[in-house]
């Protein structure tokens, strides 16, 4: 016969498990969607210390395995079992996963840093180390697309005019980099490509430009100058 200690252990692990699952798929969909890598690098410090409970829940399991005495609870352990696999499971994907995309953004940051000097990249660095996903693709299009040559003087200087009157508003941080645009040895060009990744922090185009086979430079560039004109 099990004690009525055993089988409130027994409970209180299935109900620790249950409220495991649920918080599992809470991180599942919301990661799903998350771009910030900031809030990502959050979710995966959660998701660890899910991963630390759910080995605890395996050495309860293991105890209680050791001392089952009928068939009605040998069916409630293996219960028990699948769904602790399942978690096991589930976490490594979800742990895996973060490691691919946080190699997939130190190899989009070092990408977008190969373009700038040493003196530059110490300036820069903090800023692209903060900038998402998408933020970092569409601002290397940009500066692919200036070093390119797909703009213009005109539309070279027009930026430059609209990222300045950003400079008060900006932090400290940014506005070291931004001050750029004022040095008067450099040419307007090299002024932009230095200047280009403060802009996400000015504006957020977060899902407004998709970077695809169809990607109109001329046209994103427009937007990107409109939207920085209305701030």
């Amino acid at each position: 016969m099990i004690s009525s200690t055993f089988k409130q252990r027994f409970q209180d692990l299935a109900n620790n498990i249950e409220q495991d699952f649920k918080l599992l798929k809470e991180f599942e969909d919301a990661l799903r969607y998350e771009t910030n890598p900031r809030v990502k690098a959050a979710y995966r410090h959660d998701i660890k210390q899910l991963r630390e409970s759910a080995i605890l829940y395996q050495q309860e399991y293991d105890e209680l395995q050791e001392i089952i005495t009928t068939d009605e609870s040998v069916t409630n352990i293996q219960s028990l079992e699948i769904q602790l696999h399942q978690i096991d499971t589930k976490l490594d994907i979800l742990l895996n996963g973060q490691d691919d995309v946080s190699e997939n953004l130190y190899q989009m940051r070092q990408t977008l840093l190969n373009h700038y000097d040493d003196a530059e990249i110490a300036m820069i660095a903090s800023i692209a180390e903060q900038l998402s996903q998408t933020q970092l693709t569409i601002t290397q299009t940009f500066v692919d697309a200036l070093e390119g040559n797909q703009l213009s003087e005109v539309q070279i200087q027009e930026m430059l005019a609209v990222l300045e009157k950003q400079i008060p508003s900006l932090p400290p941080s940014q506005a070291v980099v931004a001050e750029i645009i004022k040095a008067t040895e450099l040419d307007a060009k090299h002024k932009l490509k230095i200047t280009l990744p403060i802009v996400p922090f000015i504006i957020d185009y977060e899902g407004e430009l998709e970077i695809g086979s169809g990607f109109n430079v001329k046209l994103a560039w427009e937007h990107l100058v409109s939207k920085l004109r209305n701030k």
